[in-house]
């Protein structure tokens, strides 16, 4: 959350490799880490999209940028 509120950006990435094809999207971070740029790949799941406090953010890669 610190990471939006302070400009980090998220891309919502359309989602083309074969084995993540029951995903629509993934999302991108890239945040800086003790000057260490990051790609954080996550995947966001979530049951009721009315309910706030459902979604759930899954990190599936990270590793320097």
């Amino acid at each position: 959350m610190e990471y939006v509120e302070e400009g980090g950006e998220i891309d919502e990435v359309v989602e083309t490799r074969p084995e993540w094809s029951r995903h629509r999207y993934h999302y991108d971070l890239r945040p800086l880490v003790e000057g260490r740029r990051l790609y954080v790949e996550t995947r966001l799941f979530c049951q009721d999209p009315s309910d706030p406090d459902d979604p759930t953010i899954y990190v599936v890669n990270i590793h320097e940028a």
